[in-house]
């Protein structure tokens, strides 16, 4: 009877006090809703279910043109009274209308907070007091309300949204090893999250990022990316248009960010990423940090930056955009006492300085070429014994056979390695002193490649080594005519995109072009 009792008031309230064809639509008062909880406690989930049936039913009557943030993007019910327990909990549809009903509550609710894509969202009830971030709390992969916090200036902490605390673990958990890979301090795992508790720009950057990354490996809505891409721009490109700025540490944390989020929309194929290196080219282009000085986020943002500078001149087959000269303070001797970081570092330095050579204007001389020969060799030779593999399976790289088993302790381990080896190959397709397409050189490249590859494979929790893996498959995978070996580098690109969600669908269609593969 109370059920029925409250559906005739509501009903009553709609149409003859609040008009919903009329502009100035509001919800029912407070006396209803209080009748309501009345309702709940003598009729318990059963009530529940109606409320969220007609609570829906509400939203399609109201002007399209309110402010979007007072709606709840996820309905948590709270019972009032009782022992709060629920004798069966449920998931109820809210979006079981027809066709045309969900294209206009589409219009009406997804935009910023929602998307039109999404055919329902489940509303999950808990009893009173049970905070929002359930421990049982899994994604469900339909966008919820973005960054209302943010909109407004206010920021709570700690986190209330479960789904941003969510993305933030991720962050944590899977992206910032794609930058802490030569930082032994890990800043982006453990200062980067703290430092965005203060600042919305890198808050925005890495929800964004994390979001995208998800939504690569995962069913996660990328329209959950993109609101905080748009976000985090709003407050980011007006400081970097004002030139009387200096960029601090957090800004340029978030340029790195952006930046690895365009890699992951752009693929390895020819296309330019430098869509937000505008934030951190005269960061790179400037004096780098200190190679054997304390490590600290600005280092760890530069290294960062100068492999993504590498990346792009790599996909492009082109010159990175650095100062040649400020390179050259990072290739003194390192002592006994270097961290092995440093070491790291170096030679992917010495990377870009290989491909300033390789694919820059200046002169392709004999001389400087067997510079840069020697200092390849002389890192090998001189590194610490910490870079030497923990692990071999077998004794010679056979191309076309199993890639190597190369297993590294460390991160840095396995990246110093493979960029070292990255400009051996580099230095061997552009060596001047031999015809491009020797049959010796072509051996020694092809068999970089497989090392690349396989040290790629071994070490494959490590994002950026199945990265490196990817370039060198995409600098020099022209060069396998085996099928055999074709099909084995094809597998270190898929084996990288789902992983990792690196895109390498369109190097793979352009290397089955290549190689005639149908």
């Amino acid at each position: 009877i109370l059920v029925v009792y409250y559906t005739i008031n509501v009903c009553f309230e709609v149409f003859l006090v609040h008009k919903p064809w009329a502009n100035n639509f509001a919800y029912p008062n407070p006396q209803v809703t209080a009748f309501y909880h009345n309702a709940v406690d003598a009729f318990g989930p059963a009530a529940l279910a109606c409320e969220a049936r007609r609570k829906h039913n509400f939203d399609r009557l109201g002007d399209k043109n309110r402010e979007l943030d007072s709606h709840a993007t996820r309905l948590d019910f709270v019972l009032e009274s009782g022992n709060g327990d629920i004798e069966d909990e449920k998931d109820f549809p809210l979006n079981n209308g027809s066709a045309d009903e969900e294209l206009h509550q589409g219009d009406r609710h997804h935009s910023p907070d929602t998307h039109p894509e999404t055919q329902h969202r489940n509303v999950r009830l808990r009893p009173r007091g049970q905070a929002s971030q359930d421990e049982n709390w899994t994604p469900s992969f339909y966008p919820t309300g973005v960054g209302r916090e943010l909109r407004s200036g206010r920021r709570s902490w700690p986190l209330r949204d479960p789904e941003e605390a969510y993305l933030l673990k991720h962050f944590v958990d899977r992206i910032a090893s794609f930058f802490d890979c030569t930082d032994r301090q890990q800043h982006f795992a453990l200062h980067i999250p703290y430092r965005a508790r203060y600042c919305n720009t890198l808050f925005n950057a890495l929800m964004a990022l994390s979001a995208r990354h998800l939504s690569c490996t995962t069913p996660f809505n990328p329209y959950v990316s993109d609101q905080y891409y748009q976000m985090c721009l709003e407050t980011l490109i007006p400081t970097l248009n004002n030139h009387g700025v200096t960029m601090d540490d957090d800004l340029l944390a978030a340029t790195v960010i952006l930046r690895l989020l365009e890699e992951f929309d752009v693929p390895l194929a020819g296309s330019d990423l430098r869509g937000h290196s505008f934030g951190t080219k005269a960061f790179i282009q400037g004096p780098p940090p200190s190679a054997t000085t304390t490590p600290s986020l600005r280092q760890a943002v530069y290294w960062s930056g100068l492999r993504q500078e590498i990346y792009n001149a790599l996909s492009l087959k082109q010159a990175p955009d650095i100062d040649f000269s400020s390179l050259h303070s990072l290739f003194t001797a390192l002592g006994p006492d270097t961290g092995d970081c440093a070491w790291a570092n170096q030679a992917i330095a010495h990377c870009a300085d290989v491909l300033l050579f390789s694919f820059g204007e200046g002169p392709r001389s004999v001389a400087v070429h067997e510079n840069l020969q020697k200092q390849t060799e002389q890192w090998s030779e001189t590194r610490p014994a910490s870079f030497d593999p923990y692990f071999v399976g077998g004794d010679e790289v056979e191309i076309g056979g199993s890639f190597p088993d190369i297993r590294f302790n460390c991160p840095w381990h396995a990246i110093g390695n493979q960029y070292n080896e990255l400009a051996r190959i580099l230095l061997s397709l552009h060596d001047p002193g031999i015809p491009k397409f020797a049959q010796e050189v072509d051996q020694r490249i092809r068999k970089g490649v497989w090392t690349v590859c396989g040290v790629a494979l071994a070490n494959d929790a490590v994002p950026p080594a199945m990265v490196v893996g990817c370039m060198a498959i995409h600098l020099c995978g022209d060069r396998f005519t085996d099928r055999q070996e074709q099909e084995k580098l094809i597998q270190v690109l898929i084996r990288t995109d789902s992983a990792h969600g690196w895109p390498t669908h369109a190097l793979q269609r352009q290397l089955r072009e290549t190689w005639g593969m149908s």
